[in-house]
């Protein structure tokens, strides 16, 4: 038995042309899946060996936005929580040059605006040469965004210490 006869049919019971169409079918099916799951084709490879990686970042706001900010607080993405608490945040005033009536550059402290060092800890997936926070990849001096319950802050990555 031939696998295509001469009519063009697989094994002799499925035209080799609808059997085509039919797997193009699946196959945008899965992908429309994953897409609405929010999964990459990555994410159904074997399983990433996981690290725990600390994170300093740096971030400048008005006053009092960081009050929400508390040590242990669940950090997540889009409604959906990750393996990563703040481990540590150190509010700092912000300093600004401003030039006096004699023409001399002075440092200032701004009094509307105050710096956040916030520190997390997290465990990420190594993928594609980066560790992975969600989907968001972890380089030092890229900006990445992150979230709680009640705050989002989009933030500067100022060191990244892989722990274990």
């Amino acid at each position: 038995m031939k696998i295509i006869d001469k009519e063009g049919r697989l094994f002799g019971k499925i035209n080799i042309l609808d059997f085509i169409a039919i797997a193009i079918v699946l196959l945008l099916i899965v992908l429309s899946l994953l897409k609405i799951l929010n999964k990459d084709l990555s994410d159904l490879s074997v399983k990433d060996e996981m690290y725990t990686v600390e994170v300093k970042t740096s971030v400048i706001m008005d006053k009092g936005y960081f009050d929400v900010v508390k040590v242990g607080d669940t950090l997540g993405e889009m409604k959906h929580y990750l393996d990563a608490t703040i481990k540590d945040i150190e509010i700092l005033p912000v300093e600004t040059l401003e030039t006096d009536e004699n023409g001399n550059r002075i440092k200032t402290i701004d009094p509307f605006t105050e710096k956040a060092i916030i520190t997390f800890e997290a465990k990420v997936p190594y993928k594609n040469n980066s560790y992975k926070f969600g989907k968001q990849e972890l380089r030092q001096g890229k900006l990445i965004f992150i979230e709680s319950d009640l705050y989002r802050y989009k933030v500067q990555i100022i060191n990244l210490k892989v722990v274990s």
